[in-house]
């Protein structure tokens, strides 16, 4: 099968690499988003990118899916167009352009979480299960026949950046085989229960701001949802504080959540709507990562 791969994040790297060992598939090309500044303004190619360089795939990076990029396409003849977190919505015009159509993995049990951030949703959610479906790109988001879908367990322990590895590995197992049973006719897509459709939004950097009367198992999420991007943090004294890490201490006698408790020379907490939270990794804006000790050494000032 003649692949035409579209995908941008570190997500769908793997998945990549996945779909080039199969001897069965042959990737015409990768299109991804054009480089764009990173790090102190550097330009910075997408981790796809960097992907296809190494494996010596033709690439493509449009500013717009125009008629002229799909005039180019269409002379790679590709049998099918794989989608993978590329960043853009599919037009139309290239829904139906190869003979299998548009195949895209999604990191959620849709119709649950359509949109940009089911990974992050899931997580703020507590939800304790998730997985990948592989389903057939229509006119609207997130919203064609399903294909094939892997349920997967999340550990509490899991933050996004774990979840997303582990889901990408499973999506980059599942693909091939699911590609080979449609090309083989052997699947037929099912269509979603749209009823049932849950929707999330594009996280921003406001999502990342610890409202303290919220309940510690929901701050707990929260952390682990938003972190590394776009952090999770407080304001202390007009400065920004990163929180990357947290514990949580249940205790009888709660203050107003917000309210500042030192524990000893090396610890102190937060009194969130149900508990005490005690950061464990700091970042004041501007400096580096800090235990909580080394927090209190440099910067207790904040706290009074």
């Amino acid at each position: 099968m003649r692949i035409s791969y579209f995908g941008t994040p570190s997500f769908a790297v793997p998945i990549l690499e996945s779909l080039y060992n199969d001897d069965s598939i042959k990737i015409t090309s990768v299109v991804t988003q054009p480089d764009k500044p990173g790090n102190r303004n550097k330009i910075t190619p997408p981790p796809v990118k960097i992907m296809a360089q190494e494996l010596g795939v033709k690439i493509h990076q449009p500013n717009k899916i125009d008629a002229d990029f799909i005039e180019e396409l269409e002379e790679e003849s590709p049998d099918a167009i794989v989608v993978v977190a590329y960043g853009e919505i599919i037009p139309e015009e290239l829904l139906d352009l190869p003979t299998f159509g548009c195949i895209n993995v999604h990191p959620s049990l849709l119709p649950k979480y359509r949109g940009a951030s089911p990974i992050q949703e899931a997580i703020l959610n507590g939800d304790t299960e998730t997985g990948v479906s592989i389903m057939k790109l229509d006119e609207e988001l997130d919203h064609g026949p399903i294909i094939l879908i892997k349920r997967v367990e999340i550990s509490e322990d899991e933050n996004t950046e774990k979840l997303s590895a582990k889901l990408a590995i499973i999506a980059a197992e599942i693909l091939p085989m699911a590609l080979q049973d449609i090309e083989d006719e052997f699947l037929t897509p099912i269509p979603q229960e749209h009823n049932k459709a849950t929707f999330c939004s594009k996280i921003t950097k406001q999502d990342g701001e610890i409202d303290w009367k919220k309940t510690g198992k929901e701050i707990l999420n929260q952390v682990r949802a938003l972190n590394p991007w776009p952090s999770t943090y407080t304001i202390l004294k007009d400065k920004r504080v990163k929180i990357s890490e947290i514990e949580i201490t249940k205790e009888e006698a709660l203050e107003k959540p917000g309210t500042i408790k030192n524990l000893d020379k090396d610890n102190f907490g937060f009194y969130s709507k149900d508990s005490l939270i005690i950061p464990k990794k700091l970042q004041v804006e501007g400096k580096s990562e800090m235990t909580t000790k080394e927090f209190l050494n440099g910067y207790k000032n904040l706290l009074d």
